[in-house]
């Protein structure tokens, strides 16, 4: 069995809030286009020819999936691998009102879905009428504070701008192995585009022509060329790499236990 621990569709690089410490970057560029049904569909079956299982399968870790216009056949093209993941989570800023074909794709598979409320105390009477409507349609809901003191994790996390910093061999190696993307998640594996990359700053780097474009730091799911036992040993090599290109382009404070490199969520740019 060749299993991970979790895999994010990026559905779309859309938001209609603009976060000061977005770990995205949405706020300062212009966004792609949603991603399609068909595109999604290569995609999962691509990976999941490659992958046996993961724990958690997410849509999300862009920009506001609730933007999506055609989010419900995006989670149904999901489900067709229902038997490879054991969760399905959907994060929203909790500003959107779903509508009712989303809520019924949701209530549907609320067995296996959870829909994790960001509440950021931006909008509460919008937090509430969606809490009101995901229990009157059985939708299963989480939601994190994000807001006030006690904030859920402490609070946001300062990638930093995408500056290269520099750092020597030692600090980098010493950087990602203190990173919670792979000291506490194992990969925090991602696709937009059909580049499986273990982590946010690679991927989003990447895509933005921020971070050198390196083949090594990530794997090219839709590479026909490439068998499933090549892409598996791609994997294999980015998680026990000593560091990817993208580290010396990150704060590295990801997963830091020092609560002063926390920082309240969402506060937002003016326009």
């Amino acid at each position: 069995m060749f299993d991970l621990s979790r895999f994010l569709l990026l559905a779309n690089d859309r938001c209609n809030l603009r976060c000061k410490l977005c770990s995205e970057s949405i706020p300062n560029h212009k966004p792609e286009p949603d991603m399609t049904v068909e595109q999604a569909r290569k995609i999962l079956k691509s990976f999941f020819e490659t992958v046996d299982h993961i724990g958690k399968m997410h849509i999300s870790g862009g920009g506001e999936p609730f933007l999506h216009a055609r989010l419900p056949e995006l989670i149904e093209e999901c489900m067709v691998y229902r038997k490879q993941f054991d969760e399905f989570i959907i994060f929203t800023n909790s500003t959107i009102t779903p509508n009712q074909e989303l809520l019924d794709t949701l209530g549907k598979y609320s067995d296996v879905i959870t829909v994790r409320m960001s509440c950021y105390g931006l909008y509460p009477e919008k937090e509430r009428n969606l809490q009101q409507l995901f229990e009157a349609n059985h939708v299963k809901y989480h939601m994190i504070k994000y807001s006030g003191e006690d904030q859920d994790y402490g609070g946001w996390v300062d990638y930093g701008d995408y500056v290269k910093y520099n750092r020597s061999e030692d600090e980098l190696k010493r950087m990602f192995a203190e990173c919670a993307t792979k000291r506490d998640l194992n990969g925090n594996w991602r696709s937009r585009d059909g580049e499986l990359h273990i982590c946010t700053r690679s991927q989003r780097g990447m895509q933005l022509g921020l971070v050198p474009r390196v083949e090594k730091d990530y794997v090219d799911l839709l590479d026909e060329s490439l068998s499933v036992e090549q892409k598996q040993e791609k994997i294999k090599a980015i998680l026990t790499a000593d560091y990817i290109t993208a580290c010396d382009y990150c704060s590295g404070d990801y997963g830091t236990r020092d609560k002063r490199k926390r920082y309240p969520a969402a506060e937002q740019i003016e326009k």
